[in-house]
């Protein structure tokens, strides 16, 4: 067992999955959007002249699917008293659509229109998605004001930050349970992707206005996962140890590169005393992080989640872990660790680089304890504590990489 734990389903297996799952008009599309206007071609069913053109053009088709996923995605992050102007543009761009692709032999004009449109509507998309981001990151100063706010949006995110909000208690509703369930079942009924395995996932969940607050922020991070937004400072400093569980590996694929974690925060694991270790394990674990291929996610995001709570919150890496797969993962970590102070196989890491790594730790632990005192107010005996449990994850989540194959051969 390696220091993060996918759940159910093997990294490479997900990815696999992940490209394979079609884009069938009506199962990339939320059924909610389609009945606000967004009506991607159905070519079984294709019986306009113009239908049936664009069907038999395989690259026209293709971006139909792409151009109809996009737009049911803008209309989430566009305000229900600001769609009318982009429906009406939509419109019009369809009946010029229609006039330019109705030629078979204006194959070439067709996509490029296409392409024109699909571009426009992306950066929409993102622009869309940033003014919504740009609300959420104004929760700490009014809760109350953001949930207004979300209101006005029918979007899977929208949703979700609204189920954020009441299940925290940070803004009060009435019948707040039946509210989340009813929100968190509009998600899923038709907010998504059509993506079988991150639904099942969300569903196994369950009723998410009893779940603990470390499953409801799973729930929220599966569904910013399907956006281009991050995952905020203020959930970690919040929350603390669930969100920071909730927000680490999941996959162990290419999955886990989502959502971004926040970009605001200097990991203390860019001091010079930690580099000056880094530089002489990371050449070793290079190459078993190459060789696990679309696992290596995984393992980079536990990095990058190691990195963030021991530079954000660094008091919490004292807490117990919350949830079973934490568990496992603070049993794997303390094996890693032992990996290391026993550390043999020379083949694989040469004794004057491993040598070297054990001297230069504990002047990483002393700088690190020190920047805890003066950085967060830590007592003495604490920060010394959380230095020495940032160390571990910083050895254990990079010796999990050397001893893989040994952990699954147990």
């Amino acid at each position: 067992m390696t220091v993060f734990s996918p759940r159910w389903l093997s990294g490479a297996f997900v990815a696999l999955c992940a490209l394979s799952t079609p884009l069938t008009a009506q199962g990339a599309i939320a059924q909610g959007a389609i009945a606000q206007g967004v009506v991607p071609i159905d070519c079984a069913k294709a019986t306009k002249p113009i239908e049936r053109t664009l069907c038999a053009n395989a690259d026209v088709r293709a971006r139909d699917e792409q151009l109809s996923e996009i737009f049911a995605s803008l209309l989430g992050y566009i305000p229900h008293d600001e769609r009318e102007s982009v429906q009406k543009a939509q419109a019009t761009w369809l009946a010029e659509r229609d006039r330019v692709c109705e030629d078979k032999d204006k194959a070439k004009a067709c996509t490029t229109l296409y392409d024109a449109r699909i571009e426009a509507l992306s950066t929409q998309n993102e622009a869309g998605q940033e003014r919504l981001a740009a609300v959420i990151s104004t929760i700490p100063k009014d809760a109350k004001a953001v949930a207004s706010a979300l209101q006005r949006y029918d979007g899977a995110a929208a949703k979700a930050w609204l189920i954020y909000l009441y299940h925290s208690g940070a803004v009060p509703v009435a019948d707040k349970d039946a509210e989340v369930q009813r929100l968190a079942d509009g998600i899923l009924k038709d907010g998504l992707p059509n993506d079988p395995y991150l639904l099942e996932e969300m569903k196994n969940i369950g009723d998410v206005a009893k779940a603990d607050t470390a499953g409801m922020l799973l729930f929220l991070r599966h569904v910013l996962s399907t956006t281009e937004m991050d995952a905020p400072c203020f959930l970690f400093t919040k929350h603390g140890q669930p969100a920071f569980e909730s927000f680490g590996p999941f996959w162990g694929a290419a999955r886990d590169d989502t959502p971004e974690l926040c970009h605001d925060v200097r990991s203390i694991y860019e001091m010079p005393e930690w580099k000056k270790l880094e530089s002489l394990i990371d050449p070793t674990i290079a190459p078993a992080l190459a060789e696990r291929g679309g696992i290596s996610h995984g393992y980079e995001r536990q990095f990058a989640i190691d990195a963030l709570q021991a530079s954000m919150v660094p008091s919490t890496l004292l807490e117990a872990p919350h949830s079973p797969e934490a568990k496992k993962a603070a049993e794997s970590r303390d094996k890693a660790v032992a990996a290391f102070r026993n550390w043999h196989d020379h083949r694989v890491w040469p004794e004057a680089q491993y040598k070297a790594a054990v001297v230069a730790l504990p002047a990483a632990i002393s700088a690190t304890a020190k920047f805890y005192q003066e950085k967060f107010g830590l007592a003495p005996k604490i920060a010394d504590q959380a230095a020495h449990a940032a160390a571990d994850r910083f050895i254990a989540s990079r010796m999990a990489l050397l001893t893989a194959d040994e952990a699954e051969d147990d």
